[in-house]
């Protein structure tokens, strides 16, 4: 640990407000979040944005009562930006300005071109797309503007959930396994990732208990099945008399990994289940194998979960099947899709789907897929390979029975072999995206009109799409908290408990309806610590009042923690420090340039170690620690007596597990407290 004596001019790093985007930071979006910490006495806020240091050239002026602002329109790419705030109040009154912190957006990735003709048949929303082989991801508006890219992660969206979690892989070389499934953000950041023991491929999720799962591939030895592809493999040495086992066949897993241990708990493989009596023989996967020297037998391409009847779907690629399997006990409840010679296959024959990539549940049981169509010249007698969007009725009252609800099939020059997947969105439309036409997405309405149409420009094969899907927007949780009546006192933030009652105000500022856990700790047990539940709707804010009857007058600050985390999202837990006085406080100083605190640490996440800056202004024993999520002391960095100024200490939690964790400075009566994410 050292004491800080240089001083940095006009971009201070000494955070004072700003919080994000962070000081010098590269940004691969243009929607953006803009955070700052509260000032005491303020009404509403002023945000000024410019390209320049001096603020002559300004593209964002605007005044939020929060302390959230997402500016969704006027950020480009490749451009450097400064920004600061200042109070600004309802009568006038006019703050300091902040320190300025500056950031960069990164390159556009993209060349996506639209066309429509009525945006109010459109489903609200962003699109976002993948595309394997160039490894990248983005997301675009109606218009075809690049909203975020993947950079220089090389990630692959696979999929997102009603939380707006986003779900993929990334491409790592370094690795036997070498496309890792990973939760991440729009920052690029990776909030969970897989051990990576096995090959995971196509699909992750997240299960309402909060674990993960995935599909995986096993292998067994099988036979080679005489057919017109014997010959090659015969030429080869082998048997291949159907009967001898003596080839490679690839099966897949479906694995459940505990969020916290990352342990699998739970799997489920196909050769338990299916019968190797079931094979693909007319669509060309045997002659893959002669070149592959294995047989891709299942090739389980998309998963889902319905937690209202408990049960997970797979699509079932190289078996032109779909699967509904009970959980946990594992046990097929029934196989839709093209008949094969075990018999196990219940219902669907007709359907005449093949090869299908992706599978959506709809709320009344509806099953949503994308036919690749690979084999509908024999399944269906189309003249050419044909792929269309398909949305199947099931009903499984005394006898399962499967009819087509709706379908739209592709022109022929827009047929996609591989990847794509149907979405059926909020308005009732359908998102269909193909790999045909250099990567194409198509919004059809329920009359087979298409009112809106991507083109993705990208080539095969080095640039075939995956997957695409309409989103809400890019910031799911984003929300702020704000202390009502809050002053500096002492060179801290401090209430009057007047009428012994503090307040606090939660902006939700995001895009979806949120739950939040909430929950204040004094140190003079005044208030009641119990942790409460409160759900806000977007643009929406809650008050929270906490009153009691057991307050005293004390001449010292009773230092208040007030918590609020997401429930589905808790490592965007928030913490305001505040004081707590039994006698009126007021405001000393609103930029206070030597008052104690604890600064944002960077970097943030982290892996593993981060530098930690603070200050002090009073001599007295210090004492910085790391604590755990539930709270639970992990470390003690310092505890000893310093002089007043500013410090800086750096942290290693290379023995650590991933998680989020919180900083804790405590000198003399104050504490501030500091959330981290270590991601390994």
């Amino acid at each position: 640990m050292h004491r800080i004596i240089s001083i940095i001019p006009f971009i201070s790093m000494m955070f004072a407000g700003l919080i994000q985007p962070g000081n010098y930071s590269a940004i691969y979006h243009t929607v953006i979040q803009f955070e700052w910490e509260q000032i005491p006495t303020a009404d509403q806020y002023q945000l000024m944005v410019s390209t320049n240091m001096d603020f002559t050239n300004i593209v964002i002026n605007v005044t939020d009562p929060a302390l959230v602002y997402i500016e969704q329109e006027n950020i480009e790419w490749s451009t450097q930006y400064y920004w600061r705030i200042r109070k600004n109040n309802n009568n006038g009154d006019l703050g300091a300005w902040s320190d300025v912190f500056t950031f960069t957006t990164a390159q556009q990735k993209s060349n996506v071109t639209t066309s429509y003709s009525d945006d109010s048949q459109l489903a609200d929303g962003l699109t976002v797309f993948s595309s394997f082989f160039n490894y990248y991801s983005a997301i675009v508006d109606k218009n075809g503007r690049e909203i975020w890219n993947s950079g220089n992660t090389d990630l692959v969206f696979y999929n997102t959930n009603e939380d707006g979690d986003l779900f993929g892989c990334y491409l790592d070389n370094t690795s036997d396994n070498n496309l890792p499934g990973v939760e991440f953000n729009i920052d690029n950041q990776f909030l969970w990732e897989e051990p990576n023991e096995e090959f995971l491929h196509h699909d992750l999720i997240q299960l309402p208990n909060g674990n993960y799962l995935g599909i995986v591939s096993v292998s067994q030895l099988g036979t080679i099945p005489i057919g017109s592809w014997t010959p090659l493999f015969q030429g080869l040495g082998y048997v291949a008399d159907g009967v001898t086992q003596e080839f490679p066949w690839v099966g897949d897993k479906i694995v459940e990994w505990d969020k916290d241990t990352k342990e699998a708990v739970w799997s489920w493989n196909t050769f338990d289940y299916f019968n190797v009596q079931d094979f693909d023989d007319q669509g060309g996967t045997w002659n893959q194998a002669y070149v592959d020297q294995q047989y891709d037998w299942t090739h389980v391409n998309a998963i889902a979960f319905s937690e209202e009847t408990n049960s997970i779907y797979i699509s079932v690629r190289h078996l032109s099947r779909i699967t509904r399997i009970d959980y946990p006990s594992g046990d097929i409840i029934w196989n839709m899709g093209h008949e094969f010679p075990s018999g196990d296959v219940n219902f669907g024959h007709d359907l005449g789907f093949s090869f299908q990539h992706s599978v959506q549940i709809l709320e009344n049981g509806n099953i949503v897929t994308f036919d690749n169509g690979n084999l509908s010249e024999i399944f269906l007698g189309t003249y050419e390979p044909t792929s269309r969007a398909i949305e199947i009725d099931v009903s499984e009252d005394s006898i399962y029975v499967a009819e087509i609800a709706w379908e739209y099939v592709l022109p022929t020059d827009l047929f996609g072999f591989a990847s794509g997947n149907a979405q059926k969105l909020e308005n009732g439309n359908y998102l269909i995206t193909t790999v045909g036409g250099g990567g194409t997405t198509l919004e059809v309405n329920i009359d087979g009109e298409i009112v809106w149409q991507a083109n993705l420009n990208l080539t095969l094969p080095s640039g075939a799409v995956y997957r695409a899907m309409r989103i809400p927007g890019v910031y799911p949780v984003a929300f702020s908290i704000i202390t009502q009546d809050l002053h500096y006192y002492d060179g801290e933030p401090s209430v009057y408990l007047e009428n012994s009652t503090i307040t606090f105000e939660i902006y939700n500022e995001g895009y979806n309806a949120v739950t939040y856990e909430y929950s204040l700790v004094d140190n003079e047990g005044w208030f009641d610590s119990t942790t409460n539940e409160v759900t806000i709707g977007p643009g929406e804010v809650s008050v929270i009042s906490y009153s009691s009857n057991d307050i005293v007058n004390v001449t010292n600050a009773n230092p208040m923690t007030f918590t609020v985390t997401p429930i589905d999202h808790p490592h965007l837990a928030k913490i305001i420090n505040v004081n707590g006085y039994t006698f009126p406080v007021s405001i000393v100083d609103e930029q206070l340039p030597n008052r104690f605190g604890l600064d944002e640490p960077y970097p943030n996440p982290f892996n593993p170690t981060t530098t930690i800056q603070f200050s002090i202004v009073k001599s007295g024993v210090s004492v910085l620690q790391i604590h755990n999520i539930t709270g639970q002391l992990v470390k003690t960095l310092i505890n000893e007596e310093l002089s007043p100024g500013e410090y800086t200490f750096q942290w290693n939690a290379s023995s650590l597990p991933s998680g989020v964790y919180f900083i804790k400075l405590t000198s003399e009566m104050n504490t501030q407290t500091k959330k981290i994410l270590l991601l390994k």
